[in-house]
């Protein structure tokens, strides 16, 4: 289904845009460049579906690093298209690299701080303005009374994007945003455990550049940052205590990572949501888990086609399973994502937070995998490339196997 005008590229609606500058700190790996003018529902994992989730896994083999395979990209945008950009503080680098250096509250830090539900409303309405209208000065004004700066970020061999992300010494571990300028297909990607579910951050950021993504959210605090418990149905042990906790971006809706992903949903209702996750596979058969955000069996489902897609590019006896498969059975059955937040959303659960959603719609994919997917070597590659062949290049950014030819950017 084709998109209304107003939400199909965002490259579009910021010829509207007069930009209003909001300096953002650069992390090791970026160089900030001054701006051309100044200017001011909750859930969690099923109780009968328990988190296996650990990293790294001993039990994983090891692979020697391999080199990414470089972005493929389209020609350039024209000046109309970049000229609002101008006035925004801008970044410049390897943005895979720089994400690396994301702030993310550590574990038992109590470095998340739950917003209200005033905030959550309008930054939801904000993040979703930022989506269609572009970064215009009343966007701008309103993410910074959230505590959140905005960014360009242009990349050493092309590609432009928006960064939104917390600023100040009074962070609350609400995550940081990326906004893809050109995307190439209309998928978005989450690293709800980018800290603890070693091997995500980097996985996802690389993603989000070589396939051309639409948007990757990043979680702002570890799963275990607070010792507050969830109100949410679920459990798991992986902060040393039996339950789920009010810091686990996947499992607790009120957040800014959920609000940004119900912004994005709204906005681009056919996108297909990648949440990534990490887990032990030990001695199992499994090297990774795929599913809908159910335990359904559905011989068409979405899920199933990554399931096929990934076995295709994996090397090695351990294969992909999937949850919504009858052919698939074994020990991936509690690692199916049905207590995820945003799975639950994005399925039409009646109550997100203790409801597991009756539906699937193929717009949410759920992938636990073992360290070595999530690792540098080979077998890493099999995720990026099995994603490539699951979401088509519908959009005219750059990415991995899109018809393009040379390299978008704003000057």
């Amino acid at each position: 289904m084709s998109l209304p005008p107003l939400r199909a590229a965002l490259p579009c609606l910021l010829l509207l845009a007069v930009a209003c500058g909001n300096v953002v700190g650069a992390p090791n790996g970026a160089l900030a460049e001054s701006p051309t003018s100044a200017s001011p529902g909750s859930a969690a994992d099923s109780p009968t579906a328990p988190s296996q989730e650990v990293s790294p896994s001993p039990g994983d083999p090891v692979e020697a690093p391999a080199t990414e395979t470089p972005v493929v990209t389209s020609p350039a945008p024209s000046t109309s298209v970049c000229t609002p950009l101008g006035t925004l503080a801008s970044l410049r680098g390897n943005l895979a690299t720089w994400l690396l250096t994301t702030p993310i509250a550590t574990a038992l830090s109590g470095g998340f701080k739950e917003p209200g539900g005033t905030e959550l409303t309008a930054f939801e309405g904000t993040f979703r303005a930022l989506l269609t209208e572009g970064p215009t000065p009343q966007v701008v004004r309103d993410l910074e009374g959230l505590g959140y700066g905005v960014s360009t970020f242009h990349g050493d061999n092309g590609g432009a994007w928006l960064v939104v992300r917390e600023q100040g010494l009074s962070s609350r571990g609400g995550g940081t945003f990326i906004v893809n300028l050109f995307p190439a297909r209309d998928l978005w990607l989450e690293a709800p455990h980018a800290d603890s579910d070693e091997g995500t951050l980097r996985q996802t950021a690389t993603q989000l550049v070589t396939l051309g993504a639409r948007a990757l959210l990043i979680t702002g605090s570890n799963r275990c940052a607070v010792t507050t418990p969830s109100p949410c149905s679920g459990t798991t042990r992986v902060c040393g205590t039996k339950g789920l906790r009010l810091s686990d971006a996947a499992h607790y809706g009120n957040t800014f990572f959920t609000a940004a992903h119900r912004a994005l949903r709204d906005t681009y209702p056919d996108a297909v949501a990648v949440s990534l996750h990490g887990m032990d596979s030990g001695d199992g058969a499994e090297a990774a888990v795929v599913s809908d955000g159910t335990g359904m069996e559905r011989a068409g489902a979405l899920s199933n086609r990554l399931r096929d897609a990934l076995n295709t590019h994996l090397t090695g006896t351990k294969k992909a399973f999937s949850c919504n498969a009858a052919e698939d059975a074994g020990k991936h059955r509690p690692l199916c994502g049905t207590g995820n937040v945003q799975g639950r959303i994005d399925n039409g659960a009646a109550d997100a937070c203790f409801t597991e959603a009756t539906a699937a719609t193929d717009r949410f994919l759920h992938l636990e995998q073992s360290s070595t997917l999530r690792g540098t070597g080979a077998s890493s590659k099999a995720v990026l490339q099995a994603l490539a062949d699951t979401v088509p290049c519908s959009l005219t950014g750059s990415g991995l196997g899109c018809q393009a030819v040379a390299a978008q950017d704003c000057p």
